[in-house]
């Protein structure tokens, strides 16, 4: 059988070609596309780890279990500074790096301020290295960064003094920033020598990433008996690496199908963040696409070979041992043709991807830095896995900026072995099946019919045409729709390269505009500069004067000024439960400590039966209410006429599905609202307990619901892990007018062509615990981060249209030739070359013009609606309001047609040079 498999494709070169070429393009998209996506999941690994930290877990422990592993060194004794791999992997983990960090001492005035002492590896793992200087050793002496220093009132310099708690302290060593700080706290780095009131000891942990984290935990907490209640997970690292046991597929299933929650979105999600779904659900599409084109292939090439079937049967040769030759014929070409894929799609696209490494690497420019003032500079993270900023002060380390880009360094690629391995035993068994199903399908034909030759084309008498007809149009019918399953399956072929093309046109357009969107909403980053307090008080604001001096400051343009309260929306019971469903929607937040404590929870019912809802009331300029109407999910958006109806803008409330509720009300209903009076005003009225009458309360009408707002605040509401919380708008005027707050909480400003942080420093410098915020990096960032993304999808359609076009023409060019002799009858009656040539054109034209209406209806009736899932429900897309341009809706109708007539014509031509009677044999 394997010499009659050989003998076959030696034989059949021109078909052993393209079914070698299937195997080889289909393995290299396979591999190509997956090693795409990992590298983007390893990418987004590692800007995780730049921003939050190079560590796994947590442990707050006690002075024992702290001298015992927290040196800096793996459980071998061997250090684990850089290692890979050390540490007693027979006791179930693997420990490769472990840092300390001893809280001495701490301070609440004039910020919060803790003294750490923290060893080498600590220091690396947060990404804390020195810029200069050194690390403290004396008692009085500390290592900070500069947002630290420029806030206490120093310079930036080494060797200066701070004041702190009425202790002078002399700085020693400048240190990077932290990118996820907390804004309202601070670290001085102190030496071994410092003594302060207490101490608290955390182990920072980095465990082999190549084994579930959480096993590894598990056993390191058993060995040291560390409770599970004082550790903590880096979450945004480990969310890739298996930092949590997943919940088993089965009970996932059962509570999405089973549970009043549960819904099919919740499935999907569910095996999303727990299973890699879009990973390893793309790579199995991926197989499947692999498959249906090696099997269309492979099934033209077995129609040419029928008869030699029908006549090895006739000499005894089971079905078994026929298919047994089929399958050795499509494994020899598997073997060659998938490693060979592989390395041409792992080849190619990481020389892409190289060569694109200022798209793909997510870097930030340089060069962000100003003078502090009294109040200070901060340029830190934009709140996003990709963000980075620095902080710099008197005019010193002007490149500081460069340090701190840690994803400055060209993205890497990373080969996806797991994507390969899954491929090759899927398609490996999946070709055996389709040799056996081959030989299965000339069971429906009797022998004698199976030795005559092709089996597609079914013979049937049939009037054609009654009347005078166009005799090539005729003929082009018949031979087309002879087989109905032979038509339909080529129509499907030219479909699919144009359906995915559109498909993922329709994904970047609306990427380009969720993108946009999220740049304005997200963290202030539509704008490049922010100044904002580093304070929890309404009391604290900044003056009118100070914005209109930063409005006048040259080279300023868009500067936005926001004023900002915390809010109390009064809703009845029965508006509260107007779907049951959303009843629960505050239930996590109210189980906060933050929230308990601070505001007394966040949805809390009163005596009357009435519900009070904690919401960030916001007052924007003109120009920011308007820009709101991206974000519009209902309603219209006037700032005039906000003012003079007394008009409010809610922000729905949107749960993990992607689905927006405002309490079942509309554009044109009322809400109540309440928000501290400012006269004498307190923090113990943000509980909204108060019943002496220190509120004011007022009704207003819903002119839209939107789904996000703009700049939102930091300090109140949107802390810890909590981000887009429940708000209003209101115009500045309003504002104004019904709660008497004149001052504003923040502002955002962008550039005209220059760097103007310097002039903004200064307009600030006498606004008590106000601070700068420099965006420009994180916005060049996430602008590279698009890149990428577009890029991505980009390379998945380039390959799978390439795929699809060499698919479309070996399937015309078969649908042409398996008619050669028919051909050559008709030229033998007298039809002319050109006749015949325009009679193969029409046939191609007339595949292509049905194609295009394949495209057309699965597009816009089916695939275009599961997208608008997938981005609503899954992705979560801030708007859908980007269709296909159409220019390239119709220029894809029109290449189809282009593709169909060059792929008939191309055997047309060959066949008016053979010779008639050779066509007819």
């Amino acid at each position: 059988m394997l010499k009659l498999a050989w003998k076959y494709m030696r034989y059949y070169k021109s078909q052993t070609f393209a079914i070698f070429a299937s195997i080889v393009l289909t393995a290299a998209l396979l591999a190509g596309t997956g090693s795409l996506m990992y590298s983007s999941r390893r990418s987004d690994i590692e800007n995780s780890k730049t921003v939050y930290g190079d560590w796994h877990y947590r442990a707050e422990v006690d002075a024992k279990t702290y001298r015992m592993v927290g040196n800096g060194k793996a459980d071998d004794g061997e250090s684990d500074r850089g290692a890979s791999g050390s540490g007693e992997s027979d006791r179930g983990y693997v420990l490769e790096q472990c840092g300390k960090k001893e809280v001495r001492d701490a301070v609440d005035e004039p910020y919060l301020i803790w003294f750490v002492h923290a060893d080498e590896s600590y220091l690396q793992m947060v990404h804390r290295d020195l810029l200069e200087g050194t690390y403290p050793q004396a008692e009085n002496e500390i290592a900070a960064d500069l947002y630290a220093l420029s806030n206490l009132g120093g310079t930036g310099t080494v060797g200066e003094s701070i004041t702190v708690d009425g202790k002078s302290y002399t700085v020693t060593g400048i240190l990077v920033g932290e990118w996820a700080a907390n804004a309202n706290e601070m670290e001085l780095f102190v030496g071994d020598s410092f003594t302060g009131r207490g101490s608290q000891t955390f182990l920072y942990l980095r465990f082999a990433e190549d084994k579930p984290l959480y096993r590894q935990m598990d056993a390191f907490q058993r060995k040291y008996r560390i409770s599970s209640e004082m550790t903590e997970t880096n979450a945004e690292v480990t969310q890739y690496l298996g930092g949590e046991p997943p919940e088993s597929i089965v009970d996932i299933v059962k509570f999405g199908l089973t549970e009043e929650q549960g819904n099919f979105t919740y499935i999907i999600l569910k095996l999303e963040s727990e299973y890699h779904l879009s990973y390893y659900g793309m790579t199995l599409l991926l197989c499947l696409f692999s498959l249906f084109v090696v099997y269309s292939v492979f099934n033209i090439s077995a129609s040419k070979r029928t008869a030699e079937y029908g006549m090895m049967q006739t000499l005894g040769i089971s079905e078994k041992r026929i298919g047994f030759t089929l399958v050795l014929e499509l494994w020899m070409l598997f073997a060659a043709g998938y490693p060979l894929g592989c390395l041409l799609g792992n080849g190619v696209l990481g020389f892409f991807y190289r060569s694109l490494e200022g798209v793909f690497a997510n870097t930030a420019s340089a060069g962000n830095t100003g003078i502090a003032g009294n109040s200070g500079i901060s340029a830190g993270s934009a709140g996003t896995s990709i963000s980075d900023g620095v902080s710099a002060a008197g005019g010193r380390l002007s490149a500081v900026d460069q340090t701190l880009a840690q994803g400055g360094e060209p993205a890497k690629f990373y080969i996806a072995w797991d994507v390969m391995a899954i491929g090759l035993v899927i398609l490996f068994v999946s070709l055996a099946l389709i040799g056996f199903l081959t030989v299965y399908s000339l069971r429906k034909r009797s022998l004698k019919d199976v030795i005559s030759g092709d089996t597609s084309f079914i013979k049937r008498r049939k009037i054609y045409a009654k009347s005078h007809a166009d005799m090539a149009g005729v003929l082009v019918r018949k031979f087309m729709f002879s087989n109905k399953r032979k038509v339909l399956g080529i129509l499907l072929s030219l479909s699919v390269g144009g359906c995915i093309f559109l498909c993922t046109t329709y994904m970047v357009e609306n990427l380009k505009v969720h993108a946009e969107l999220s740049l304005k909403s997200d963290d202030g980053l539509g704008s490049e500069y922010r100044v904002s307090l580093r304070s929890s008080s309404l009391a604290d604001m900044i003056p009118a004067n100070t914005v209109s001096a930063i409005r006048g400051i040259p080279g300023t343009a868009d500067v936005f000024a926001t004023k900002y309260t915390l809010g109390e929306l009064l809703l009845t019971e029965e508006e509260y439960l107007f779907d049951p469903g959303w009843q629960h929607y505050f239930d996590e937040k109210n189980e906060d400590s933050y929230f308990i404590q601070r505001y007394g929870g966040i949805c809390v019912q009163k005596e009357d039966g009435t519900y009070g809802i904690k919401y960030d009331v916001y007052g924007y300029d003109d120009g920011m209410v308007e820009e709101l109407s991206d974000f519009i999910l209902e309603g219209e958006i006037d700032p005039e006429r906000m003012r003079a109806e007394d008009q409010i803008i809610a922000v729905a409330n949107v749960d993990g599905q992607g689905n927006y509720y405002f309490y079942g009300k509309k554009p044109g209903d009322t809400i109540t609202l309440r928000v501290p009076e400012m006269d004498g005003y307190s923090d113990e009225l943000l509980r909204f307990e108060d019943s002496s009458g220190r509120y004011v309360t007022k009704e207003f009408e819903i002119a839209a619901i939107v789904s996000r707002p703009l700049a939102q605040e930091d300090s109140f509401m949107n802390v810890d892990a909590w981000s887009n919380t429940q708000s209003v708008i209101l115009t500045n005027g309003q504002m104004e007018n019904d709660f008497g707050i004149t001052g504003y909480s923040f502002i955002n400003a962008s550039p005209d062509g220059e760097n103007v942080s310097g002039q903004i420093l200064q307009a600030i410098r006498d606004v008590p615990k106000a601070v700068l915020v420099d965006y420009t990096s994180a916005i060049q960032t996430q602008k590279n981060y698009l890149d990428q993304q577009q890029m991505f999808f980009s390379c998945i359609a380039g390959i799978l249209l390439v795929i699809s076009l060499f698919h479309i023409v070996n399937s015309m060019n078969y649908s042409i030739l398996a008619r050669r002799r028919e051909y050559g009858i008709i030229r033998a009656m007298g039809i002319t070359d050109a006749g015949f040539c325009r009679m193969i054109l029409q046939t191609g034209i007339l595949y292509g013009i049905l194609a295009d209406v394949f495209i057309f209806l699965i597009y816009n009736l089916f695939l275009r609606r599961v997208m608008d899932y997938y981005m609503t429900h899954v992705v979560q897309f801030l708007h859908l309001s980007s269709g296909v341009p159409g220019v390239v809706f119709f220029g894809v109708m029109a290449l189809n047609v282009l593709i169909a007539a060059v792929a008939v014509m191309v055997p047309a031509r060959r066949m008016v040079r053979e010779n008639i009677i050779e066509e007819i044999r």
